[in-house]
């Protein structure tokens, strides 16, 4: 291997790899369901799901990820109808 590869081996084991926790949301969106074909984003909006937009993108996450377990902690099976199928 010459020194070239070996350097730039070294440099990409080094260099930190940055992974988006949050790949369905964004400052503008709660959630984001797809793309256009021009690359824009379409989903929920912040102020559809209560939470205002002006807020810190943390604060907004926080807040919906707290609503989501609020809404999941209450959901029961006793909520759910019969399949009209078997």
């Amino acid at each position: 291997m010459n020194v070239a590869r070996k350097k730039k081996k070294k440099q990409l084991k080094n260099e930190a790899v940055y992974i988006d926790p949050y790949p369905d949301m964004d400052g503008d969106f709660a959630f984001i369901a797809g793309y256009t074909s021009g690359c824009a984003p379409y989903g929920v909006i912040w102020e559809n799901v209560g939470i205002d937009s002006e807020l810190p993108f943390e604060e907004k996450v926080r807040l919906y990820m707290d609503q989501m377990n609020d809404q999941a902690d209450t959901l029961s099976l006793d909520d759910v109808e019969e399949l009209p199928f078997d």
